[in-house]
């Protein structure tokens, strides 16, 4: 079927070019279409419930916001956990479903159980969903910096609020604009409690007024004179003077009022905040947080922001300027220039090759023009299934460009073969097609093969899933098109190029020489067989020790090109404290001369994504180009000794000088930030977001204490920070307390309110509005909204006594306390004793407050003209009582920041571990040992219903290391059972897989030399690399297998001298494809492994093991299959001559061999179950006995047999083997 398509492309090449050309232009346009950004969204599928509850504790948040939300989430469907954070006044639930569920379908159920659940939450809460954003949103942040020094902070924030926040919010893309630092500007009134006192008016009036005087209203329509106008009512208040103006009551005969400004004082002021920005170690600033809408193109979304925020230029206020504070784009277009030129690289290491073991220039061309084709077709795909172009996508592509150009180098090499061998005169299209129906079928498994090798990487599942699934699914697209362009176009182009003088093997120099080299080997190889297959074992064994030291860890980090500073510290920092404890970190970073700039955030943005705590600092550093970084001294072996001249001849090739590296420009950031009671993390932007969002966890490792009570899970946490802090590898540990809060405590007394006519309710409004100062309304000043504030001034709350002496008002009700008379409203400077003394011993009540009337004499007297007759005795229907004769005032610790899972309250441990001492897998191993040591001996003790968790990436580890122990195995199976398929013979198949041991052994030695761990990137490289060695044992097979077969037919096979021809014409008339494919597959690979630059962490790791293991299998299969394919053939032989001599003995010899091979599958079953199941080492010991048992009876069995068999078959003794081969080699 495949030759006759070939055939006839090769016919019709006009219509195959043509159609070529049409595919190319759509791959063209789909390139347009395409999707950029840095790296895949590693984040799970999940939406954020946002809730604000302001002045309410994190205690209240929990119990009456946050815990109804979370337990009525977390049965919904398909949701895989629920994490809830309580702050001040804020609830963020963060609702994670199964991988593969659609972000809208998961919106969706969320807000139907929003709905639901409104009656269970306080009044007036109203839960909202977060941005339909991703884990990786974030992609551009900016601040204004005003050079004039003419703008407020205020001024600033109501710019970014009103105007470039909504400006910027319309682009297409763009799912939120985040606002962070300065103020929002608040009117505050500030109320005089003597003066409410004075004039008998409570806050509760004050507010009350306030907001009936503020609000616009509508009275429909009215007609005059054949006309229609609208009514409308304008109340907004607009200034100050508005609320100052406003009127409270009247007093006196006459009615004069008593107005706002009588009893309290009215001002802008700065609103509450959680969050604060500095820039540059310059101070405070305000800036904007750009988050990405989900599944948008981050390139184009970026670049029309900042085209917007370019128009928005003029309308800026004077001397303000908006700055760059990250900006993602410069790491999207660095990993893709750096995978741009790992691929013209490519392209051009693999025409090179082709020209180098062929001389023919025109039969290069046909890969130089195929490769690029079948990368645009690739697009495609992309477009269609909505794949966007990231590291890892474009790293599939130029993985696979060394295996797609694999299929066309045998047909050229196939195509030159036939045409120098071709009489003159020979129909050139006939031998053209008889070369590609000879090595067709071989082409197809080896392609099928390395695609099936690379299928398990579509099974990984959770960040590893996501971020290699692109990279295979390219992979896949690629050499699909290579395989439809191998039938189909290359035949057509075949036509065209390859004409002109053809070189045969015997004129070619490289063949020549690559001859000349391989035979010595061949035949060393042959003489010594045993001394081979001893050599090749040790080869592979010696990887064993290796393999065990490399280490571990999830995924090498990424180079963002920024860097994340995440310091945190103990809670009850205030907001100015922060800001001071910021601006000095920020000026020590800016410091720095590889830093271009400083952003930096302590606490939260304005946004549902931020739940930071005003503990946490977030600063974003923008690093300059590495072209501008520090050179530092690199000693080379001639700096010591080498006279001036000398060294600076050496000095091009061996330089003594280098870049900084980026590990080492953070451990001097390390080193300078080091400050009493704050714990350093370095980490980067993008990978921060995805780990906060993903496990709650902004380091590498971490440890969740979970339970049901928060002071005994602090206890737990603090002595687990004692505990791994020794741990070797550790850069800090801090557990984030969460019982370090300070709480003002104020529980109402029953009693006491009882005797007042008081409820619970009266003093809560009280605290509520008087003490916290809850917002009361919302100014309409054009598209500007300012809150109102009412409270208390600053001195009446400064300290326990003070807050003791706020004012409750009561009211004269039969059986309460007296009332203030007329006469304490005068100015007199004595007061009646009104205090009473309860029976049951409680502090005495004194129902005006418990302040002297002397202090009265603050009060202006001409403010309280006409409180005297009647209008006195209307204010004085009121009075008041301290809030501490009717509540306990007190100071109790608290959590600062409530968290909970799946309805469990938890408490985190942070660990930030240095990665150039110890592996994420290693140190977690031993910091377990540590925790189950102390448990064991009594130093770590976990109450009953309390566990640990282990979380952060090494949660991912687990998971990845859990689903390569079945993926790889599978992988194995899938190509054993293709080879099958192929050659229909189990030992075959065997020879070929044992290309694979040999493979992963150089792997380990290359993963070993460069210092790299294991990780999922290696997994995958290796996963990629059974699939290669399993094709170039392919290879040699055919044409050994090939060779012995003409023979056969030929009845040219009649003892072991006859089967070793066959081999040697097989392998060493044949090693130039051989070489060719492996060097290609080398080429298309070498230039990720010297790639530098952004991505090319993941893509160095990736092509390692597949560059180590093609380079000691092509080496060692070519010896150690000849070998094993030898002993084979002659064993196999030596059967069929048996078979019809001695039926007996070889029913012995089968016999014997069958044991053995039980053994032997036994043996590696045995081995095999240590990593899935455990068993007890008894029985494993049982085991392993039970198979090295039947291994050595069959093999001494059949040791017992053979000689009897080769005297039957060759009585004239039969010359060994290692004694045949020289006159064999001569020959």
């Amino acid at each position: 079927m495949i030759g006759r398509i070939i055939e006839l492309c090769a016919r019709n090449r006009l219509a195959v070019l043509a159609g070529v050309a049409i595919a190319t232009g759509a791959a063209l346009w789909s390139i347009r279409h395409l999707k950029l950004d840095a790296i895949p969204d590693l984040g799970d599928p999940q939406v954020i419930v946002f809730t604000e509850w302001m002045g309410r504790s994190p205690v209240l948040v929990e119990d009456q916001v946050t815990y109804p939300i979370v337990s009525a989430l977390v049965g919904a469907p398909k949701v895989a956990d629920v994490r809830g954070y309580s702050m001040f006044g804020m609830s963020f639930v963060h609702v994670v479903f199964q991988e593969g569920t659609d972000p809208y379908w998961a919106r969706s159920r969320v807000l139907e159980y929003m709905n639901s659940l409104r009656a269970r939450l306080p009044e007036g809460v109203t839960p909202s969903l977060g941005p339909d954003a991703s884990s990786v949103g974030w992609g551009f942040q900016y601040t204004l910096v005003d050079t004039s020094g003419r703008n407020a902070l205020d001024e600033l924030r109501t710019f970014q609020d009103f105007t470039l926040r909504y400006a910027i919010g319309q682009v297409p893309g763009v799912a939120e604009v985040a606002s962070v630092g300065g103020f929002q500007r608040q009117y505050q009134v500030t109320v005089d409690p003597e003066r409410l006192r004075a004039y008998g008016v409570t806050v509760e009036e004050v507010i009350s007024r306030i907001r009936d005087s503020n609000a616009d209203v509508g009275g429909r329509v009215l007609e005059f004179a054949g006309r229609e106008y609208y009514v409308q009512g304008r109340g907004y208040i607009q200034d100050l003077g508005a609320i100052e103006r406003t009127a409270l009551r009247t007093r006196g005969p006459l009615g004069a009022p008593i107005l706002v400004k009588d009893v309290a004082t009215v001002r802008f002021g700065p609103d509450i905040r959680r969050g604060l920005l500095e820039w540059n170690g310059d101070g405070e600033a305000v800036g904007g947080i750009v988050i990405v809408r989900q599944g948008e193109n981050v390139l184009d979304v970026i670049g029309r922001v900042k085209q917007k925020i370019g128009e928005l230029a003029r309308s800026l206020p004077a001397g303000v300027k908006v700055e760059v504070a990250y900006d993602r784009t410069g790491l999207i277009e660095r990993s893709i220039a750096t995978l741009k030129k790992a691929l013209v690289e490519e392209a051009i290491v693999v025409a090179l090759v082709v020209i180098v073991f062929l001389f023919h220039f025109r039969s290069a061309l046909l890969p130089i023009i195929s490769i690029p084709i079948a990368v645009a077709l690739s697009f495609i795909p992309m477009v269609l299934l909505d794949i966007p172009a990231t590291i890892m996508s474009l790293g599939g592509i130029a993985i696979a460009i060394g295996a797609t150009v694999d299929a066309e180098i045998v047909m050229i090499e196939a195509s030159h073969r036939k045409l120098a061998g071709a009489p003159p005169g020979a129909d050139r299209d006939r031998l053209l097609g008889e070369a590609a129906r000879e090595v067709t079928p071989a082409i197809f498994f080896s392609l099928l093969i390395i695609a099936a090798g690379f299928l398990p990487v579509f099974t990984l599942t959770g960040q590893a899933g996501r971020l290699f699934r692109p990279l295979a699914c390219t992979k896949t697209f690629v050499m699909l098109s290579a395989a439809l362009l191998s039938v189909t176009f290359a035949p057509a182009l075949r036509g065209v190029f390859l004409r002109g003088r053809i070189r045969g093997e015997a004129e070619h120099p490289v063949s020549r020489a690559l001859t000349r080299i391989y035979k010595p080997f061949v035949f060393l190889a042959l003489r010594r067989p045993r001394s081979t297959l001893a050599i090749g074992l040790l080869a592979v064994l010696s990887a064993v020790p290796l393999a065990r030291s490399l280490g571990h860890e999830f995924m090498p980090a990424l180079d963002e090109g920024d860097v994340l500073y995440m310091p945190t510290t103990f809670p009850n920092l205030s907001i100015e404290e922060a800001k001071r404890q910021v601006q000095i970190q920020d000026r020590i970073l800016r410091g720095f001369p590889e830093v271009a700039s400083v952003f930096g955030k302590a606490g939260r943005a304005e946004s549902a994504t931020d739940p930071a705590p005003l503990t946490m600092v977030e600063t974003t550093v923008r690093l300059k180009p590495v072209e501008d970084w520090r050179m530092l001294p690199r000693p080379r072996w001639y700096s010591s000794w080498a006279p001036d001249l000398l060294s600076r001849a050496l000095r091009p090739i061996w330089p003594e000088r280098r870049r900084i590296t980026p590990a080492e420009l953070t451990a001097l950031m390390n080193d300078a930030l080091q400050f009493p009671g704050w714990t350093n993390a370095f980490t980067m932007p993008i990978k921060a977001r995805v780990d906060m969002l993903s496990t709650g966890i902004r380091t590498p490792v971490g440890v969740k204490v979970m339970g049901t009570d928060l002071a005994e899970i602090e206890k737990v946490g603090v002595r687990l920070e004692a505990l791994l802090k020794p741990v070797g590898g550790t850069r800090s540990v801090l557990y984030e307390r969460n019982q370090g809060g300070l709480y003002i405590d104020i529980v109402p007394l029953r009693d006491a309110l009882g005797r007042y006519g008081l409820t619970v309710g009266d003093v809560e409004r009280t605290i509520e509005s008087a003490v916290g100062g809850a917002p009361i309304g919302t100014t309409v000043e054009g598209r500007n909204r300012f809150s109102i504030n009412v409270r208390y001034p600053q001195d009446a709350r400064s300290d326990l006594e003070r807050l003791r002496g706020v004012l409750v008002p009561i009211a004269a009700v039969d059986g309460a306390a007296s009332p203030p008379s007329a006469e304490t409203m005068t100015l007199s400077q004595s007061e009646p004793d009104h205090t009473q003394h309860p029976s049951d011993g409680s502090p005495p009540l004194r129902p005006v407050g418990g302040r002297p009337a002397v202090q009265w004499q603050s009060v202006d007297p001409v403010a309280l003209q006409g409180l005297t007759g009647e209008g006195v005795t209307t204010a004085a229907k009121r009075g008041f009582v301290s809030l501490g004769q009717v509540a306990d005032v007190r100071i109790v610790g608290g959590p600062p920041m409530v968290r909970d899972e799946g309805g469990l309250l938890v408490g985190y441990v942070f660990i930030d571990i240095d990665p150039s001492q110890r592996d994420l897998g290693g140190y977690v191993g031993e910091a377990k040992q540590v925790v189950q040591a102390a448990l064991a001996d009594g130093r770590l003790k976990m109450p009953q219903g309390y566990f640990l968790k282990w979380t952060g990436q090494y949660e991912e580890l687990e998971r990845m290391a859990a689903r390569m122990r079945i993926i790889v195995p599978a992988a194995l199976l899938l190509i054993v059972v293709l080879l099958f398929l192929h050659f229909r013979n189990l030992i075959e198949v065997l020879i070929v897989l044992l290309s694979v041991p040999f493979a992963l052994a150089g792997s380990v030695w290359l993963l070993w030399l460069l210092d790299y761990r294991f990780s999922t990137a290696v997994w995958v490289g290796v996963i990629a690399l059974v699939g290669l060695a399993a094709q170039t044992g392919i290879v040699m097979i055919v044409y050994i297998d090939n060779a012995y077969q003409r023979r056969k037919s030929a009845g040219r096979i009649r003892d072991l001298s006859d089967i070793i021809r066959a081999h040697m014409e097989g392998t060493v008339q044949r090693v130039r494809p051989k070489l060719m494919t492996v060097t290609a597959m080398l080429g298309g690979l070498l230039p990720l492994l010297w790639a530098t630059g952004s991505g090319a962490e993941v893509m160095k790791r990736m092509a390692a093991p597949m560059v180590g293991g093609l380079i000691t299998s092509a080496l060692l299969t070519l010896e150690i299959i000849p070998v094993v394919y030898t002993y084979w053939r002659q064993e196999q032989l030596l059967w069929e001559r048996v078979a019809g001599l001695d039926a007996a003995l070889l029913r012995a010899l089968r016999r014997s061999a069958w044991v053995q091979g039980t053994g032997w599958a036994l043996l590696l079953a045995t081995g095999a179950s240590a990593f899935y199941v455990d068993v007890d080492a008894p029985i494993q010991l049982g085991a392993l006995a039970i198979s090295a048992g039947l291994v050595v009876i069959g093999a001494a069995g059949y040791l017992r047999e053979r000689p009897a068999a080769r005297r039957l078959v060759w009585p004239a003794a039969e010359p060994v083997v290692h004694a045949e081969i020289p006159a064999v080699l001569s020959s």
